[in-house]
């Protein structure tokens, strides 16, 4: 099995050295280092990662991380075919869950779910 890409976008040379070192001895998951100041989210699907790890201010604020996404997620899309043969709803339903320990070995794990979550 592949390993899945962990995209790191906006950390501080300092956390991304950190998260960098623990990604780097699994072979279920390889690291890629962004740059700061793209959108995180775009970049990060640009590289095909299906996890990015950033930092803000406030971790919680999903519009701090991604406005576009944020508010897409308010947003529910019915998609009918030309034929009217077939219909879909699609929602975004953005799901969260704070870490109460912020140690390297909770956040590898919190990757590590992310990762496997994403690749199922």
């Amino acid at each position: 099995m592949a390993a899945t890409l962990v995209y790191l976008a906006d950390l501080p040379p300092l956390l991304a050295d950190i998260v960098t070192t623990m990604i780097e001895g699994r072979d279920d998951l390889a690291v890629m280092r962004g740059g700061q100041g793209a959108g995180p989210i775009d970049a990060a699907l640009a590289a095909g990662a299906p996890v990015v790890v950033v930092a803000r201010s406030d971790p919680g604020d999903l519009a701090a991380i991604d406005p576009w996404l944020a508010q897409a997620a308010t947003l529910s899309v019915v998609a009918v075919a030309s034929d009217w043969g077939s219909a879909c709803s699609h929602a975004l339903r953005p799901t969260s869950r704070r870490l109460e320990h912020v140690s390297p070995s909770d956040l590898l794990a919190a990757i590590a779910a992310a990762a496997e979550e994403r690749t199922r």
